[in-house]
């Protein structure tokens, strides 16, 4: 059975080309503070779910700060770094009891909601430098 390599002669198969690493470790990082930080907020409020929860919002810092970062791939950098911190947040929330009596459907839901305003954020920063390159030319 012949390998990839061997498909591939001269070309190593890379499957996150271009893809900034410590980017993602960034994003992966500054996620999982938000996220903490919004979902403790959440289950300290007596009436959380009564008003609207701005705190999603946070969630377009580390996808923006993670396109900042990265030239080449900056939407792939921001939803790599959420999608490795989800299941670390799950397993967070679920050894410190910080999510109480919430469905996993819900969390689910709520985590999906960061993983798009992240890349909400990303897409910001990609059409500003669209933006700017289109304007100097």
């Amino acid at each position: 059975m012949a390998s990839i390599r061997d498909k591939l002669p001269g070309e190593d198969p890379v499957v996150f080309k271009g893809v900034s690493w410590m980017g993602v470790a960034g994003c992966f990082i500054l996620y999982c503070v938000i996220f903490l930080a919004v979902r403790y907020e959440m289950g300290s409020e007596t009436h959380a779910y009564s008003h609207a929860q701005l705190g999603l919002l946070m969630f377009a810092i580390p996808g923006a700060i993670a396109a900042l970062t990265t030239k080449e791939s900056p939407l792939t950098v921001a939803l790599l770094g959420p999608l490795l911190a989800t299941p670390c947040c799950m397993l967070i929330l679920h050894l410190r009891h910080f999510s109480g009596c919430i469905a996993l459907l819900q969390e689910l839901a709520f985590m999906t909601s960061g993983v798009f305003w992240c890349g909400s954020g990303a897409l910001v920063v990609m059409l500003c430098r669209s933006l700017i390159t289109h304007q100097h030319d």
